[in-house]
């Protein structure tokens, strides 16, 4: 998908709303980041280490994606911190991937009784974020919409 090329080439993505807009109709707001802004003091870690970095935020001028899905089987939401993909994995995409094989189809064949014949042959679409990673499987591909932040 060509709208997916353009998120994957953004520095940082941040997902901003994600919720059910009807039954079984889900809606991802992701938004695009920078980190423009002046070096700042953070302070990390156990031993409260400080550390000059640039805050990451969505400002006007960045891009607002609006992805719908119709319908879907099955949708997970992961803290990003946690999120690891298996090394059996196959996808193509980095914020907005899409997968041939992931252990989160093996759990929906698994956990469901969708198949290939009812609802129809399903894909499995990742959108990985700063902080979350959305998993979505569905029979058609999402409708896109990018916006500007003003």
């Amino acid at each position: 998908m060509e709208i997916f090329d353009e998120i994957n080439a953004i520095r940082y993505c941040y997902l901003a709303r994600l919720g059910e807009e009807g039954d079984n109709k889900l809606r991802i707001v992701l938004e695009e980041a920078r980190a423009d802004g002046p070096m700042v003091e953070h302070r990390l870690g156990s031993r409260n280490h400080p550390i000059k970095a640039k805050a990451i935020e969505t400002t006007p001028g960045c891009a607002r994606f609006y992805i719908y899905f119709d319908s879907y089987v099955a949708y997970a939401v992961r803290n990003e911190s946690y999120a690891q993909n298996a090394k059996s994995d196959v996808y193509e995409g980095h914020f907005a991937a899409i997968y041939s094989r992931s252990l989160f189809l093996d759990f929906v064949a698994e956990a469901t009784f969708a198949t290939s014949n009812y609802p129809g042959p399903f894909v499995h679409y990742g959108f990985s974020t700063l902080n979350h990673v959305v998993d979505v499987v569905a029979c058609k591909p999402p409708a896109v919409e990018r916006t500007l932040i003003a």
